[in-house]
């Protein structure tokens, strides 16, 4: 419950506009009350509790966020509050898992107001993950990545700085894809990364791509959806060409799953994908999908797994590469 209530008072800080203020350096009563249009009676208030909580500390007539949290705003926990703060508005709550153990199942997509959010999210979380994925020698000899549910583009970004021989298109929904342009466009690479519009849950893969990437995309979904999902991305590919997938995946690290994966667990509960398959149960669905795993290497730093593996003999049919899913160029 305490728990709770100060994640609470931290939400209203951050629409305030306190935190990103006080990320910038110490201000004064008069300041903060000016720049969140509140009165300074209240400010003061409003201040004692944060301090109280951990959340500020005073020096003289100043406040300063507390050093932990001010590491966390710089290095863009922001927007994953701002998205926490959704899922327990929406289906994160008890209500929410009660639901989804009776069979409720909520679309994977977050919603359209919180995109932005996901986006630098997902740029941020690239840049810890995506060294780990590119320095597999798979890369060297293709030329047309898949990176299916994409995002912001992170992965792809760096993949092709890394191989000059490989281009990208980053499929996801209209939305993100707005998001997306502008990465690609910051990185210089509008030449080489392409963006398409695709639904996760129901459109084919393109044809003419000679590997695929699908990073944190299989923790959104039911295991029949995982399974048809993989099958999309077999049919669209040759025998040995490379599918990589990084995600979660409890029981691969070493150790008792850290608190990070534990709340992870609980989303997947409330959004009624229920994602807790370890590397059998993963194995036994690609292979159902004609994909054949090769490695499983934990990721220790992120507290994820990379999973490389190769299609094999007998694809899924062709399904035929539906209309609105033509590429657009970033």
């Amino acid at each position: 419950m305490q728990a709770r209530k100060i994640l609470a008072v931290i939400e209203a800080a951050d629409q305030l506009g306190v935190l990103a203020d006080l990320a910038r350096g110490p201000l004064s009563l008069a300041e903060i009350a000016d720049r969140a249009g509140i009165e300074p009676a209240v400010a003061q208030k409003f201040l004692a509790i944060l301090v109280w909580n951990g959340i500020l500390h005073q020096n003289g007539d100043r406040w300063a966020l507390d050093e932990v949290l001010s590491a966390d705003v710089t290095s863009g926990a922001l927007p994953l509050l701002r998205i926490e703060g959704w899922a327990a508005r929406d289906h994160l709550n008890a209500t929410g898992i009660v639901a989804a153990l009776r069979g409720h199942r909520r679309p994977p997509e977050i919603d359209d107001g919180f995109v932005g959010e996901l986006a630098e999210a997902m740029l941020r979380g690239a840049r810890a993950s995506a060294p780990h994925l590119a320095r597999l020698p798979l890369w060297r000899d293709r030329t047309h990545l898949a990176d299916l549910a994409g995002g912001s583009g992170g992965y792809a970004i760096l993949l092709c700085r890394m191989y000059p021989g490989l281009r990208a298109t980053v499929y996801d929904r209209p939305e993100m894809l707005e998001h997306t342009a502008r990465a690609v466009a910051d990185a210089g690479l509008a030449d080489r990364i392409a963006l398409a519009p695709w639904d996760l849950r129901g459109d084919s893969v393109p044809a003419g791509h000679d590997c695929a990437l699908l990073s944190h995309v299989l923790h959104l979904l039911d295991a029949p959806a995982r399974v048809g999902l993989l099958g999309r991305v077999r049919a669209a590919l040759a025998e040995g060409d490379p599918v990589v997938v990084h995600d979660f995946m409890p029981g691969v690290a070493a150790g008792e799953p850290s608190p990070e994966e534990a709340a992870s667990a609980i989303d997947w509960l409330a959004n009624g994908s229920g994602f807790l398959p370890g590397p059998d149960e993963l194995g036994s669905e690609f292979t159902a999908a004609g994909i054949s795993v090769r490695t499983v290497t934990p990721i220790a730093a992120t507290r994820t797994t990379v999973v490389s593996a190769a299609c094999t003999i007998g694809p899924p049919d062709r399904q035929p590469v539906p209309s609105g899913s033509v590429e657009r160029k970033a």
